[in-house]
């Protein structure tokens, strides 16, 4: 079955996950770390010629240097947090740090998607935050809120005008990767808090990711509320 990505719900194939990767969009601040890391890195190399080219170090070589890389710190740390790839999809919401696998917080897990500021959607649960600054990443930002009304609609926070303006910025125009199975076994039923042993002995809500013994699958999920199918 083709991937509708019209449909937040939609999956690429029957048992396969999909989920849509953004990159940080140009900003102000953007354009202001670049210059700050450009100044840096021209510093640093100006200490270096005026270390190694004449024949005795100029005395202004150690400002130098001094000078670039504390501007290389600056540029790193204005851009560090907010323009890190952001993942939103049936998996739930992620972020890129740098390690093999993006860090996720999975639609069951999430506690509170709130508004931090004027513009920055903070998700949290499970003991973990992610953040997306709609002026970095305003699809992130955007599609994270139009999955969340449709999958856990009680733990978004941001108020209704808000919430709109936000989510028009979720348009089709993004990258859609594709996602191994949900690891199930080791997590425990949401029902019976019996840990799942086997992956076959697990029931998963299409709509959340919550997860359930076979022998105890309620009508409803626990969670979030949607149907669960009975297998």
């Amino acid at each position: 079955m083709a991937h509708d990505p019209h449909d937040p719900h939609a999956k690429s194939e029957p048992g396969k996950l999909v989920e849509r990767r953004f990159v940080a969009e140009p900003s102000e601040r953007s354009n202001y770390q670049a210059l700050v890391g450009g100044l840096g890195a021209a510093a640093l190399g100006a200490g270096a010629y005026a270390t190694w080219v004449p024949d005795a170090p100029m005395a202004i070589a150690p400002y130098l240097f001094g000078a670039g890389t504390l501007a290389l710190i600056v540029s790193f740390v204005m851009g560090s947090a907010d323009t890190m790839p952001l993942r939103v999809g049936e998996a739930g919401v992620a972020v890129e740090r740098g390690g093999d696998q993006p860090e996720r917080i999975g639609w069951f897990e999430v506690e509170k998607i709130a508004l931090e500021g004027n513009d920055r959607v903070v998700v949290e649960g499970g003991n973990k935050r992610i953040v997306a600054p709609a002026g970095h990443h305003p699809q992130a930002a955007g599609w994270i809120l139009k999955e969340a009304l449709a999958r856990i609609p009680k733990r978004v926070t941001v108020e209704g005008a808000k919430r709109e303006e936000l989510a028009r910025a979720a348009t089709d125009h993004s990258e859609v990767v594709k996602l191994e199975p949900m690891q199930v076994t080791g997590r425990r039923c949401k029902a019976s808090n019996v840990i799942i042993s086997f992956e076959r002995d697990a029931r998963t809500c299409n709509n959340c990711g919550e997860v359930y013994d076979k022998k105890h699958v309620p009508e409803k999920c626990l969670t979030c509320d949607h149907a669960m199918t009975a297998a």
